[in-house]
């Protein structure tokens, strides 16, 4: 896989190089345990690597699950890493600890790299944060969309909402967001009407300001030119929603919606429907192209937001999926190496407040 290295230059590489370190793997050996803090961020340079979730944990919550499913197997295989994946420590990505447990099952190599060269890396060179970033979204949206098919299994139910906009407008500058008021355009949308539909190219990036919609998944591989055709069959029942999958994701007031308009080949995966009367504001994607081509500064601050918010997405649908919410119970022992589910992340306060503020702002500006 060299979706990451392919976004980056040859100076970003051999950075990389000089400032990482080989470190082996024999097989079977865990590489980041689940629940724990990684020090360093990982390149796979040969061999694979399997990450698994235990879907217990030993929390009451997790053996309740796992009771509800009959499933006795305790620990899943999710995903597996090749040659030119990453792991570990993504700076301001890694919102939380790790989620999996990951393991060698051949005997492999990793560049590992400390996270302190690569924060200060990136906060001196804004070029190489808009390309390292824009690497990172690329290879989560593209974990993610392998991971999702696993919420079509009977009983998993559906994500909970993720608030997206106090974690974005903490993240961008004062001019990023009068940019995306002066580029963005208020949309209505109808309830029942079919926003983004899964095979079709997605066009625009999605503010949600009001309402709610609803996400859609199919189980089998969606053939675009077939999208399109239904599509101009359902369109004259609204409220027929058999045909758009299974839905697992509810969207409120200061989600994103299309983030992967930036990235290269942005075909919907999904299908995004509104489950009621929804104000959007809608950015259209060459705009936002041109900005991010022309400002590497808002560039690196775009992919890097991107990053966060499909990290935390894809740690939602592990948590769900492995049902550990690895949260602290009363009368249970602290584990003071291990990070809990449920414990504030103090350096994250400032910029989720200045960035409930800003969209405050941005909601009276627009008169919404």
């Amino acid at each position: 896989m060299d979706i990451f290295l392919n976004q980056l230059s040859n100076s970003d590489i051999q950075w990389l190089k000089q400032n990482g370190r080989s470190q082996q793997i024999e097989a079977g050996n865990i590489s980041i345990e689940q629940a724990r803090s990684p020090n360093f961020f990982y390149l796979v340079i040969r061999g694979e690597l399997v990450g698994s979730i235990n879907q217990n944990q030993g929390g009451r919550l997790g053996r309740a699950f796992a009771a509800l499913e009959e499933d006795v197997d305790l620990e899943r295989e999710i995903v597996r890493f090749s040659p030119g994946d990453v792991l570990g420590q993504i700076p301001a990505v890694e919102l939380t600890a790790a989620v999996m447990t990951i393991r060698a099952t051949e005997n492999s190599t990793l560049l590992a790299v400390s996270c302190d060269a690569l924060r200060t890396k990136i906060a001196e060179d804004v070029g190489f944060a808009a390309r390292f970033y824009r690497a990172i979204a690329m290879l989560l949206l593209e974990r993610f969309s392998r991971l999702v098919k696993y919420f079509l299994r009977p009983n998993m139910g559906q994500a909970q909402p993720l608030q997206d906009v106090p974690l974005i407008f903490g993240e961008l500058s004062d001019s990023d967001v009068d940019w995306m008021l002066g580029a963005g355009r208020l949309t209505e949308i109808e309830a029942d009407r079919v926003l983004i539909r899964a095979g079709e190219q997605i066009e625009d990036l999605y503010i949600v300001l009001q309402g709610t919609l609803s996400v859609f998944i199919k189980e089998e591989k969606t053939n675009r030119l077939f999208s399109i055709f239904a599509a101009l069959e359902s369109e004259t029942d609204t409220t027929d929603t058999s045909s758009l999958g299974r839905e697992i994701l509810y969207l409120n007031r200061g989600e994103i919606i299309g983030e992967a308009i930036a990235l290269d080949n942005p075909i919907s995966t999904a299908t995004v429907r509104a489950l009621e009367s929804s104000i959007l504001l809608r950015i259209p994607q060459q705009q936002l192209l041109l900005k991010l081509q022309q400002d590497v500064g808002a560039a690196a601050r775009f992919y890097r937001v991107e990053s966060m918010l499909l990290a935390s997405r894809l740690q939602g649908l592990i948590s769900r999926l492995g049902y550990g919410r690895t949260r602290y119970e009363p009368g249970q022992s602290l584990d003071l190496t291990a990070n809990y589910e449920d414990e504030l992340d103090l350096d994250m306060m400032d910029n989720l407040t200045l960035g409930g503020a800003r969209f405050d702002w941005m909601l009276k500006r627009l008169t919404v």
